[in-house]
């Protein structure tokens, strides 16, 4: 299976091995990016406004990749609930929203977050702890060869 298949095609199945390494691809981007703009913003060189903006573009720009790379480890109803807390999540940092809630904003702020957390880490044992279908299934052939 080719890069571009991994990370734009929404058919077939991908083995654990691939899918491992593309998430660890994922989060080394996005911890890259925090890690740099926080520097970057520590210092002076950008405002927190261009820190946020970057931050959100990466994410938007590693949705449709990510989307994809876990829609072929599992049904894609599941793979679409971390992309949409992640959505949920940088709206209600906006100030109108936040205003618009009040007092309960950090609570929901904070019950996403946990959200996030979790999803994650069951996709992630879903995909890179529990093994695979053997054989070819209505996703594909089996990307082990079995």
């Amino acid at each position: 299976m080719r890069a571009a298949d991994i990370f734009l095609s929404f058919e077939g199945r991908l083995d654990r091995e691939r899918w491992l390494g593309a998430a660890a691809l994922f989060v080394t981007l996005v911890l890259a990016t925090y890690a740099a703009t926080w520097l970057l913003a520590r210092n002076g060189a950008i405002s927190f406004g261009a820190r946020e903006a970057i931050r959100t573009f990466v994410q938007i720009a590693l949705l449709v990749p990510w989307f994809a790379l876990d829609w072929k480890g599992v049904s894609g109803r599941w793979a679409m609930i971390c992309p949409a807390l992640i959505i949920v999540s940088r709206i209600l940092e906006w100030p109108s929203v936040e205003a618009r809630i009040g007092p309960a904003h950090a609570a929901l702020g904070s019950a996403v977050a946990w959200a996030q957390l979790a999803v994650a880490l069951w996709l992630a044992y879903a995909l890179a702890g529990r093994a695979g279908q053997e054989g070819p299934n209505a996703y594909g052939a089996d990307p082990r060869g079995g």
